[in-house]
């Protein structure tokens, strides 16, 4: 008798408290928690316009922000025809100036040009890359026997420099890197192109990476 007396109670016990759980209202009012003085409050991006605008638009260019701070002079440093020595000397004046960009070049009237992409360490490694090309529809290709290109791939020969870079934009397209060069009684000279602060001194430049000569640049080419 007593146990069944404890059961109702206990039966009456829950159905009240979920009829009471079932009858309250939400607390609708939030209670702000207060931040530290000094400290400001975490905002959204949407919430700041300017901040957005920063996402959206592309960085303005080294150049550009140099030029805020202050003035700033442009100036190519060549002709450089070693390969090495134009690497080193682009190197060295990384860490004097704002930007320093290499330029080629091409000193002669080309016969032709061509597209190409630079020899691989086996004949294997190339044609498997040709394999692939073939697979994308990519035709008029060949993998160079001998020479100073061999293994190279030789992608054709085109009349005029326009076309051979659509062939390499045709190229890329397709997801393979291809190089132009000209054909023909021609050098490739290699210039650097630079824009650095006003205190910057290029006839010292020139000397400490060897250049024979400097040209006055417009900095419009280096935004």
């Amino acid at each position: 008798m007593i146990h069944r007396a404890l059961i109702v109670l206990l039966v009456v016990i829950n159905v009240g408290v979920a009829a009471w759980w079932m009858s309250r209202k939400p607390d609708t009012k939030e209670t702000p928690i207060e931040m530290p003085q000094g400290v400001p409050r975490l905002q959204l991006l949407q919430e700041n316009p300017a901040a957005m605008r920063a996402v959206d638009t592309p960085a303005a260019s080294t150049v550009a922000r140099a030029e805020a701070q202050g003035p700033v002079q442009c100036m190519s440093f060549g002709p450089y025809t070693n390969p090495a020595l134009l690497r080193r000397a682009h190197e060295r004046l990384q860490s004097q100036v704002v930007v320093a960009r290499v330029r080629e070049v091409v000193v002669g009237t080309p016969r032709a040009w061509r597209v190409f992409v630079p020899p691989f360490p086996s004949r294997e490694q190339a044609q498997a890359v040709v394999d692939r090309m073939v697979a994308k529809g990519i035709d008029d290709l060949l993998v160079m026997p001998a020479g100073p290109d061999r293994n190279g791939i030789a992608l054709g020969r085109f009349g005029s420099e326009e076309s051979a870079k659509r062939r390499q934009a045709q190229l890329k397209d397709a997801g393979f890197e291809a190089q132009v060069g000209p054909v023909g009684d021609v050098a490739t000279q290699g210039w650097i192109d630079v824009g650095a602060i006003a205190a910057f001194d290029p006839a010292r430049a020139a000397a400490d990476i060897g250049a024979s000569g400097t040209q006055s640049l417009d900095c419009g080419s280096l935004r």
